[in-house]
């Protein structure tokens, strides 16, 4: 092998190298925003599964409670049977006088 040969094998070895080089990091650039978009789309499922557990909870307290929630649960509400009570005589009416 002549000098010349073996600079030419070189510079051929460090272009190889060169190319092997970028050719990694574009790989990982591109590996990394696969992950990225992979990530960002699990984290969007995982706030939109909350969200539906916090809808389907008040579904719940409002089916379990009714209307106004637990404070107002022991109020009276439309169509509730009104008693037995004995009715109510008029009151007499005052003469103004």
């Amino acid at each position: 092998m002549t000098p010349a040969e073996a600079i030419e094998a070189a510079e051929l070895a460090e272009a190889e190298i060169r190319y092997r080089n970028q050719l990694a990091g574009e790989m990982a650039a591109a590996a990394f925003e696969r992950g990225r978009q992979a990530g960002y789309v699990q984290a969007v499922a995982d706030v939109k599964a909350v969200q539906r557990g916090l809808v389907l909870d008040a579904e719940l307290e409002a089916r379990r409670w009714g209307p106004g929630g637990r404070e107002a649960f022991g109020n009276p509400r439309p169509g509730d049977f009104p008693g037995r009570a004995a009715p109510r005589e008029p009151e007499p009416e005052l003469e103004a006088g």
